[in-house]
């Protein structure tokens, strides 16, 4: 998939979308990153959270997530730490998927 980079300015996020499903684009430092865009808590569109260095914080629940990398940071805030487990043991509190990008002149091509 080819995006226009333009648009991304540093310390933005976009989401586009990758046939039906949803790929958040963060430029982090100059350096831009992909990675799944919707929370696995309660599916929530990531783009519409809070992107702070290159931690994105999902609007619904606050669990933050490194764009670098995709790996969960912490998991929905108001869920107690019983409750948290028994999330990650069903699979809900989980890393996010991510995208190789390369940049191509005006563009970024994620894979």
């Amino acid at each position: 998939m080819k995006v226009n980079r333009g648009g991304i300015k540093e310390g933005t996020m976009v989401e586009v979308l990758e046939g039906k499903t949803p790929v958040l684009i963060a430029n982090v430092g100059g350096s831009y990153y992909a990675v799944g865009g919707i929370c696995p808590h309660m599916r929530c569109h990531l783009q519409k959270g809070t992107l702070k260095g290159s931690t994105v914080t999902c609007p619904c629940h606050g669990a933050s997530f490194d764009v670098t990398t995709g790996r969960m940071l912490s998991w929905v805030a108001s869920m107690s730490k019983d409750l948290a487990m028994v999330s990650k043991y069903l699979g809900w509190a989980k890393d996010l998927k991510t995208y190789s990008v390369k940049a191509d002149g005006d563009y970024l091509e994620l894979s």
